[in-house]
């Protein structure tokens, strides 16, 4: 490539130049806010089973290799 945007260069637009991506995250971001999906902070109830490591595939059921 001999003839390189000089926004790419030097940082400067010349012409039209968009920020596609914030665009495109502040379009996304005013869609979920406008569905209600909130983020939740809410904890979660422990999962005793799934603390350690130890424990043979398939101990709680389902297909377990052994």
């Amino acid at each position: 490539m001999t003839d390189m945007p000089k926004r790419d260069v030097t940082g400067k637009c010349e012409g039209e130049c968009k920020d596609q991506v914030s665009e495109l995250e502040k379009k996304q971001q005013k869609k979920l806010d406008a569905e209600g999906m909130k983020h939740s902070t809410a904890e979660t109830p422990a999962v005793e089973h799934a603390k350690t490591r130890d424990n043979v595939p398939g101990e709680l059921g389902g297909r377990g290799h052994v």
